[in-house]
């Protein structure tokens, strides 16, 4: 009896172990095939992605193209700002030297609209980066000192005849401009001033031929 629970657990024995030697190809073939999945993994999370043909990353060394400015804009923004710093100067002498009521009435209203004129286009020289003049420059300082060296009825003579002159001068620039020029926002500017400018030259041409 013993003989037969000997041989028979030794025939148990031996069945067990070849299905264990079975089913060891199909688990090492299924461990390999994990191994695979998990590289395959690892190596498309650290290969970079390519972006598609058609789209664009923006470059920090591109410049924006409305910010670019040519000759023109920068010589119109030039002679503006000289016009705006004229009119404030010779206007603020004639507060100081006359006393003639229409002709302070009109400086009065040169310095205030003329003085906006200059920060709306100092905002847009700014946005363009553009130095705009600090001085009137030498063609207007001419006018300046002549002012300077008259008082009385002919200070006020020779500042509506140089409010005239002045005027005549910067509308003709602000024409050139939305004649010739591209820039929108220096096109928007010259259409808003253009009109003010006109209109303080019809205003000069009436009070000279009062004086």
């Amino acid at each position: 009896m013993l003989h037969h629970t000997k041989a028979f657990k030794k025939v148990i024995g031996s069945l067990l172990g070849v299905a264990a030697f079975i089913s060891l190809p199909g688990l090492a073939q299924a461990n390999l095939n994990t191994v695979k999945t998990s590289s395959q993994y690892i190596l498309a999370q650290s290969t970079p992605t390519q972006s598609s043909p058609g789209s664009s990353t923006p470059n920090p060394g591109s410049t924006d193209s409305n910010t670019s400015v040519t000759t023109l804009d920068t010589d119109f923004m030039t002679k503006a700002a000289q016009s705006d710093l004229t009119e404030i100067q010779t206007s603020q002498l004639a507060l100081q030297k006359s006393r003639n009521k229409a002709v302070r009435n009109y400086a009065q209203q040169m310095i205030q609209q003329h003085t906006a004129s200059s920060k709306k286009l100092a905002a847009i020289a700014k946005a363009k980066n553009f130095a705009l003049p600090t001085d009137i420059g030498p063609e207007n300082k001419a006018l300046l000192t002549q002012l300077q060296r008259v008082s009385g009825n002919s200070f006020n003579q020779a500042y509506m005849q140089g409010q005239t002159k002045a005027h005549q001068k910067t509308l003709a620039e602000y024409q050139r401009y939305l004649q010739q020029g591209q820039d929108q926002d220096l096109r928007g500017f010259a259409n808003q001033i253009s009109p003010l400018v006109a209109q303080h030259l019809q205003m000069a041409q009436k009070m000279t031929a009062r004086h």
